[in-house]
């Protein structure tokens, strides 16, 4: 992907190897920083050691550094969520404030590699969800743009890369410990995969999900051709109504997609899919974000739900 010479990009950066990796590059490429450490409460002086790594790295690069400390473990519990996954969303959350700030333009800038896009392939296929979708180079979502410039190095070039220029790291020791899904993944799956095949896996893998994007890219564009909606952007149900249920499927999901429904998923598509005959029992769906789809006549709409609204 090029690399950004004009609008501000902030970077995540935990201390960790991928993104001093990440944060080195962008400065050597005249790139404008900012950098965004979270603090997660959760490693002791380990995280703090961590924060103060980061913040003299950046007073050595010139790098304004924004670091924020969230109590992750209470926030998991209050909201009866994962540690990983709260941990996720507060540093989402944060970086895109920090974004905000920055300015027009200001993207934000993951440390995500080839060996993680790997990983997050496998992750999503054992999982059953969007197929063998990885993460995207660029990506707009929840109102930024999010950037990965790594995904085309493998971890052992960003070492090599670090160890070249002299540049120290920290080590995150819970990244050794095998105690989540995603650890279990690195630490022990794609050892034994790569064993099995005897050959390195992670470029193949990530071969395969470039090509299932670049089907579903061709999909998409496909899709954006055919008259399905009317002028008022409502879904034509005449359309769908003698096309076999791949295609059904296929054209819902675009359209919920294009409405701005997010979390989109196989049930989501077939509930959705339910309501369009016109002798359907029901003629509506709920969807997340506090929107529903509802079939009036022969359209289908993508409508709020007001305040004190019944939502069945």
């Amino acid at each position: 992907m090029p690399w950004l010479q004009g609008p501000v990009v902030v970077v995540g950066l935990s201390g960790g190897r991928d993104s001093v990796a990440l944060l080195c590059m962008l400065v050597a490429r005249g790139c404008a920083v900012q950098a965004c450490h979270v603090h997660h409460g959760i490693r002791g002086a380990e995280a703090d050691a961590d924060a103060d790594f980061c913040a003299e790295l950046c007073a050595s690069l010139g790098v304004p550094l924004y670091t924020e400390r969230v109590d992750i473990p209470a926030l998991a519990a209050e909201r009866g969520t994962s540690l990983e996954t709260t941990a996720r969303v507060e540093r989402r959350r944060i970086m895109q404030q920090v974004a905000a700030r920055a300015g027009a333009g200001a993207a934000i800038a993951l440390a995500h590699h080839a060996d993680d896009q790997a990983e997050t392939v496998l992750f999503r296929l054992a999982r059953g969800a969007a197929g063998l979708r990885g993460m995207r180079p660029v990506h707009r979502a929840e109102g930024a743009v999010w950037l990965r410039p790594l995904l085309g190095y493998t971890r052992a070039q960003i070492t090599d890369f670090l160890l070249r220029l002299g540049q120290p790291w920290r080590e995150d020791s819970t990244n050794a410990v095998a105690d989540v899904a995603r650890n279990r993944l690195r630490l022990e799956v794609m050892p034994a995969l790569q064993h099995a095949m005897g050959r390195e896996v992670v470029p193949i893998i990530n071969r395969s999900a470039r090509l299932h994007e670049e089907s579903l890219a061709a999909l998409e564009c496909a899709l954006d051709q055919l008259p399905l909606t009317d002028p008022q952007g409502r879904l034509y149900l005449p359309a769908l109504s003698d096309k076999p249920e791949a295609y059904r499927k296929a054209v819902i999901h675009h359209y919920l997609h294009r409405q701005g429904v997010s979390g989109l998923s196989e049930a989501m598509v077939l509930q959705v899919d339910a309501v369009l005959p016109p002798d359907a029992p029901a003629s509506r769906v709920n969807l997340p974000g506090n929107l529903r789809a509802v079939r009036r006549q022969k359209r289908l709409i993508i409508e709020p739900v007001r305040p004190g609204e019944d939502e069945a």
